[in-house]
């Protein structure tokens, strides 16, 4: 028994030690907080961009528009909406000279030119690599060891000013800082060794400037001690990829602060390309239907007979007739159309083949005048689009399109040679799904997981199911988060589980946070 009490004894201790330990852990855990935010702010739903967008111009298998260049003079007008006319029938009479052909010839050059120059800069756009949405910015310090001292001690015998040294004697000592700045110095009567710390400084200033100058004049006069310190300098800042944590930069800089090298990235975020590139597609599009209009006002002028008469060239209803006295030149002056059946064209991505098909419905919405309507998909081309159509819809900039067709009714109220924007939702899209910031989503052996907030507000881990992804910056959630859900940013205190949860309204990263 005697023998077996020690053990017990120390088993004890270890018990009481484990046990304090394991209080000091929880306490600090209970001190410790992790800020989540509201996935009804961060998150969204339905997102529109699962929908194809396209866009084309109205026309019919037979029609006829025409546009009336502005300081055309009309002489007459010789028929009205809802007559049927023939083939040849004149429609309407001009002042021959007061259509400038040459004029019009440059206008459609010059617009030719615009628009190319815009579809060049789509282009760009459309191929250029986003930077990270979200970029933490990690500083990296190196130590370096410096001269913070330097004793000079007399190796011969010295006569400075009005004072003998022997060798071995203090004279002077000088502090630095990490840059070799002077920061201190020290003037020693004679006598003082090494070691010895009872003395009175040299206060006389005659002395203190003799000692200084007789210094710099005779270095090799004095055996110099120096001690050093160490200090630590920024050598680069790091620039990581908020999602994965891959550094995507770095700036790096000397010893004395100067920067060598700047690595930054610099461009445009994944939701910043994606705005730059529909202001740009916006802007294709009015460039496009500009150069549309003025190549049919200047096809009208050369097919105006030298009498100034415009003929009708397929036979059917005039559908289509603006007031001679106040007219839009912006829009077709008259349109005949042989049917009442109109189509638009437009162009799918390859990626949404399986999706779409003939028969499902699209919607339509004209720029002239903001009507909309329900079109039918007729055909859908099997061979690739050889059109150089910067603004079709495909869910990949790299995919292949290929042309579709479909057809509504003219009483829709949009008209023949009308720009009209083009909307599908393929089949099972409808809604869209939940996304949530990328940043928010970590990985592991097990799959995807996020930190949320539990019932009893404390962190917990959460394995998720994840779909596609947005521009690198979101990243659809399909079982695991809700809008409802409160996420922490899962690093730092943020990756603990247990810990208690503090709602924000907006998180602050600190330490390992997106910066």
């Amino acid at each position: 028994m005697k023998k077996i009490k020690p053990f017990i004894i120390a088993f004890a201790i270890l018990v009481i030690i484990a046990g304090v330990l394991y209080g000091v852990f929880n306490y600090r855990q209970s001190k410790k907080t992790a800020q989540v935010v509201s996935m009804s702010n961060q998150g969204m739903d339905g997102y529109w961009g699962d929908n194809i967008e396209s866009s084309g111009n109205v026309t019919s298998d037979k029609s006829q528009s025409a546009y009336i260049a502005k300081g055309t003079e009309i002489v007459s007008v010789n028929v009205k909406e809802g007559d049927h006319v023939n083939e040849g029938d004149v429609l309407l009479t001009v002042k021959k000279d007061t259509q400038d052909i040459k004029g019009k010839t440059l206008q459609l050059q010059k617009a030719s030119q615009e628009l190319k120059a815009e579809q060049i800069k789509l282009e760009r756009l459309l191929n250029t690599k986003p930077i990270p949405e979200y970029m933490h910015k990690q500083e990296v310090y190196r130590d370096r060891e410096y001269v913070n001292g330097k004793i000079y001690v007399a190796n011969e015998e010295l006569v400075i000013g009005n004072i003998t040294y022997q060798s071995g004697d203090y004279v002077a000592s000088y502090s630095y800082n990490a840059d070799g700045e002077k920061t201190g110095s020290s003037y020693y009567p004679n006598g003082i060794k090494d070691g010895e710390t009872s003395y009175k400084s040299i206060e006389d200033s005659s002395q203190k400037t003799a000692i200084e100058s007789f210094i710099k004049s005779n270095t090799d006069k004095f055996n110099i001690k120096t001690s050093t310190g160490n200090s630590s300098w920024l050598a680069s800042i790091l620039y990581l990829d908020g999602e994965t944590k891959q550094i995507v930069g770095e700036d790096t800089f000397d010893n004395e602060g100067k920067a060598i090298h700047a690595g930054k990235p610099e461009g445009y975020t994944p939701s910043q390309l994606k705005e730059e590139i529909g202001n740009k597609q916006a802007t294709v599009k009015k460039l496009d239907l500009a150069y549309r209009k003025l190549e049919n006002e200047l096809e009208v002028m050369k097919n105006t007979s030298d009498n100034g008469e415009i003929v009708a060239k397929v036979s059917g209803t005039v559908s289509k007739l603006q007031d001679i006295d106040n007219y839009n030149n912006k829009m077709p002056f008259i349109t005949v159309s042989a049917t009442d059946e109109y189509f638009i064209k437009g162009a799918i991505g390859e990626f949404y083949l399986k999706s779409v098909k003939v028969g499902d419905k699209v919607s339509i919405t004209s720029w002239d005048n903001g009507a909309s309507a329900e079109a039918v998909i007729s055909e859908i081309s099997d061979i690739p689009s050889t059109d150089n159509n910067f603004y079709s819809g495909s869910g990949n900039n790299n995919s292949s399109n290929y042309e579709f067709k479909a057809t509504f009714d003219r009483s829709s109220g949009i008209d023949i040679g009308a720009a009209v924007d083009i909307t599908i939702t393929p089949d099972g899209e409808s809604g869209g799904g939940f996304y949530i910031p990328s940043h928010f989503i970590r990985k592991d052996a097990s799959g995807s997981y996020v930190m949320k907030m539990s019932k009893s507000n404390v962190l917990k881990k959460e394995y998720i199911s994840v779909g596609k992804s947005l521009w690198g910056a979101m990243t659809e959630v399909k079982k695991g988060v809700t809008k409802d859900d409160y996420l922490a940013f899962p690093y730092g205190n943020g990756a603990i589980e247990g810990i208690k949860c503090e709602k924000v309204d907006d998180l602050n990263y600190g330490d390992g946070g997106l910066g």
